[in-house]
C-alpha cells in the first residue's frame, strides 16, 4: 500500500462498484477490505462473503396429542422460524394438503378445526429454500359424557329446593357437575282492564306462565347432590344438570321442575281507599298484593272510629273472598271519622297491613286522594303529584295543607289538577304535606303526611385548586377556579382555605413547577390523628392566596370550599405541597425532593462565570 489513496472496486454478479471507503458491507452482515495499488499497478484480493442462513425450525411445538368432545372444535397452531422464513400450511393423515402451499402464510399457521367427529392426524409442514420440516399431532374425539341419571326433587321449602342424581355411565373421569336453573313462572293477572297499571277493580288469577326475561343462574358441585337457596317462595323453577369431564360439558339433563313451598305475603294490598255512600257505609277498594308468596285466600278489611294506633285486634274486621277487592261497610254511625287498612291472608298467614285510609260518614264527601308524592325540584321549590280519589260526583278542587316556621299553610287548587308545585320554600328543610280533596259537598280527609326535603343552596360542587407552590419556606401560594356555574345554587359569598400540616415518615417532593406534577393523595401512611388545621376565608372575587407563617420543611394539605349565604359548599380534591427549607426561596433555588440537593439557579451561576 503507497501513499496514493487506492481506488477499490467490488464486483459481484458481473457489477462494478466504485466505493470511496476501504470498507464495504455486502448485505448489512460481513464487512469487506478491498485494496489497489496505482503506482504499482492494479492489484486486488477478493473475498467470498457468506450470507447468514438457517434452516426452517419449530419456535412452538405441538402437543403429541389434543382431545376433543364430538361436535366440538379446536385451534392448532403452528409456528416455524428460519432464514429465509418459511411458509408453513397444513395436511391430514391421508396427505390431504389444507393449504396452497405456494401461497400458505409465512411463520405461522393455525387451523381451525370445527365440529370434529372422528380421531385423525394433521401434520404441520414448513418449507424454505433450505429444506422442510414436519410435525404431525393427533386430535382425539371423545363422544361427550352423557347427561346424570335420574335428576329429582328430594326436598322443597319457599326458598330453597334440593336435587339428587345418579352419575351417568361413561369411561371418561368426572371433574364436576354443573347445574343450571331459572325461575320459570310466577304469579298472572287477569285483569279487567287495557291499562298496564293495575287498577282496584282487576280481578286476580294464579297460574303460571313462561319468564321470558327470567335469567339463569349456574352452580358447581362435585357431589351428586345440592341445595339451591335463595329462591322466592310460591315459584315454579326448571333445573338441569350437566356433566364435565376433560372434554368439556356433557349432554344437558332434561328439564326438572320444581315449585317452592308458601310462605307468608311479604307485600300488603295495594292502593287501598275508600268513599263514603252514606251516613252509615262506606265502600272500601283495593288491588292485590304484589307479593303473594301463596294462593290468597281472602282479604281482612279492618276498621275503627277509635284511636288508629290502637293494636288491629282492637279493630273491628271484615272478611271478604280472593276474588274480591271491594267490601262495603255497613251500620256505621253518621257524621263519624273512620280508619281503615286491608290485608291480605294465605295458607301461611296473613300479610302486612295495608295503607292507612280515613274517611267520614258524610253523604257527598270525597274520599282521600292516592299514590301522594313530593320531590324536590331545588332548594325552593317541591313538586306534589298524587291521583284522584275515590268517589262518584265531580272534584272541584284540592287543598294542600304543609308546615312553615309560621305554622301550617294552606293551598286551594282550582282547577282541580293533580299536581302542582309549593315554592317559596326554605332551603335544606323538612317539608311535610297533606292532600284532601274538594266537591260541592264539602272536603274530605287528608292523606297521611309526605315528607321531602329541600335542597340546600349550598354551592353543589368543590373549587378546582390549580396551583399549588411554595415561594417562600414559610409560605404556600394556592390558586384556584370557581365551581362550574351551573352549580354553585346561587351568588357566591366567600371561599375558605382549609390547611392542615401533615405529620408522617413521608418526604414529599418539592417542586417550583405547576402543582400538577406532584403526586398527592399517596400517602398510606400518614397519621390522620396527627393532622392539625386552620382556615382562612377571603371574599368570593378572590381566587389567588398566599398562606403566610408556615413551618419550613413542613407537608401541608390544603383544600378550598366556596359559600353561598346558606353555607359553605363541598371541599375541593386535597393538594399536598411542602414547603422550602428555612432561608430558602424558589426565586433562588431549585429543591430536588428526598434528596436535599440544591442547584445554583442560572442567573447566580452566569454571573460567576463572568
Amino acid at each position: 500500500m503507497g501513499d496514493t489513496i487506492p481506488t477499490m472496486i467490488h464486483r459481484y454478479l458481473l457489477i462494478s462498484l466504485i466505493i470511496s471507503s476501504g470498507l464495504a458491507f455486502l448485505d448489512n452482515t460481513l464487512p469487506l477490505h478491498l485494496f489497489t495499488n496505482l503506482q504499482r499497478g492494479p492489484e486486488s484480493s477478493s473475498v467470498e462473503p457468506t450470507v447468514r442462513r438457517v434452516p426452517p425450525y419449530f419456535s412452538y411445538k405441538l402437543e403429541r396429542k389434543y382431545v376433543v368432545g364430538v361436535g366440538g372444535s379446536i385451534n392448532l397452531t403452528c409456528v416455524a422460524v428460519g432464514y429465509p422464513m418459511p411458509r408453513v400450511f397444513w395436511k391430514k393423515s391421508d396427505q390431504e394438503v389444507l393449504d396452497d402451499p405456494s401461497t400458505s402464510p409465512v411463520g405461522k399457521n393455525v387451523l381451525t378445526l370445527s365440529n370434529v367427529e372422528q380421531t385423525e392426524n394433521f401434520t404441520c409442514v414448513a418449507v424454505s429454500a433450505l429444506g422442510n420440516i414436519e410435525a404431525t399431532t393427533t386430535v382425539i374425539a371423545k363422544p361427550l359424557p352423557p347427561a346424570p341419571k335420574d335428576v329429582q326433587v328430594i326436598a322443597v321449602t319457599s326458598e330453597s329446593v334440593t336435587l339428587r342424581w345418579e352419575p351417568p355411565i361413561t369411561d371418561l373421569p368426572i371433574s364436576k357437575y354443573i347445574v343450571k336453573y331459572r325461575q320459570k313462572s310466577g304469579l298472572t293477572t287477569t285483569s279487567s282492564s287495557s291499562s298496564s297499571t293495575p287498577s282496584p277493580t282487576d280481578s286476580v288469577a294464579f297460574g303460571y306462565a313462561e319468564s321470558r326475561t327470567a335469567r339463569g343462574k349456574t352452580l358447581e358441585t362435585l357431589e351428586t347432590n345440592i341445595v339451591i337457596d335463595g329462591l322466592q317462595p310460591f315459584q315454579l323453577y326448571e333445573f338441569t344438570v350437566q356433566t364435565m369431564s376433560e372434554v368439556g360439558p356433557g349432554v344437558t339433563s332434561l328439564p326438572t321442575e320444581a315449585q317452592t313451598a308458601e310462605d307468608v305475603p311479604s307485600s300488603p294490598p295495594n292502593y287501598a281507599q275508600a268513599r263514603s255512600l252514606n251516613r252509615d257505609a262506606i265502600l272500601v277498594k283495593w288491588s292485590a298484593s304484589d307479593r303473594p308468596n301463596g294462593q290468597i285466600l281472602g282479604y281482612r278489611v279492618r276498621y275503627t272510629s277509635a284511636d288508629p294506633e290502637l293494636s288491629l285486634d282492637q279493630w273491628k274486621k271484615h272478611e271478604t273472598k280472593a276474588d274480591e277487592l271491594m267490601a262495603t261497610l255497613y251500620e256505621l254511625e253518621p257524621d263519624t271519622k273512620y280508619f281503615i287498612r286491608v290485608t291480605a291472608r294465605n295458607s301461611k298467614g296473613e300479610s302486612p297491613v295495608s295503607n292507612l285510609v280515613t274517611v267520614s260518614t258524610k253523604q257527598g264527601i270525597p274520599g282521600q286522594p292516592t299514590r301522594l308524592k313530593a320531590s324536590a325540584l331545588d332548594s325552593r321549590r317541591i313538586q306534589l303529584t298524587w291521583d284522584k280519589p275515590l268517589f262518584s260526583t265531580p272534584i272541584t278542587g284540592y287543598t294542600i295543607r304543609y308546615n312553615t316556621s309560621d305554622g301550617e299553610k294552606e293551598l286551594t287548587l282550582t282547577p282541580p289538577l293533580e299536581k302542582h308545585v309549593v315554592s317559596g320554600l326554605l332551603p335544606d328543610r323538612f317539608y311535610a304535606f297533606r292532600v284532601a280533596a274538594i266537591s260541592a259537598r264539602g272536603e274530605g280527609e287528608f292523606t297521611e303526611p309526605v315528607s321531602e326535603k329541600t335542597i340546600a343552596s349550598i354551592p353543589l360542587a368543590a373549587p378546582i385548586v390549580t396551583d399549588l407552590t411554595s415561594p417562600t419556606s414559610k409560605s404556600l401560594r394556592i390558586n384556584w377556579s370557581a365551581p362550574n356555574a351551573t352549580q354553585q345554587n346561587g351568588e357566591l359569598v366567600a371561599y375558605k382555605l382549609t390547611f392542615r400540616v401533615v405529620t408522617s415518615n413521608y418526604s414529599a417532593s418539592i417542586l417550583t413547577s405547576s402543582s400538577d406534577e406532584y403526586d398527592d393523595g399517596e400517602e398510606d401512611d400518614v397519621d390522620e390523628a396527627k393532622m392539625l388545621s386552620d382556615d382562612v376565608i377571603v371574599g368570593a372575587n378572590v381566587t389567588s392566596y398566599v398562606i403566610e407563617n408556615l413551618t419550613p420543611w413542613t407537608t401541608y394539605e390544603v383544600v378550598v370550599s366556596a359559600a353561598t349565604d346558606d353555607g359553605f359548599g363541598p371541599e375541593s380534591s386535597p393538594k399536598r405541597m411542602q414547603t422550602l427549607e428555612d432561608g430558602g426561596s424558589s426565586d433562588e433555588d431549585v429543591y430536588l425532593g428526598g434528596f436535599g440537593v440544591v442547584l445554583w439557579d442560572l442567573k447566580f451561576r452566569n454571573s460567576l462565570d463572568r
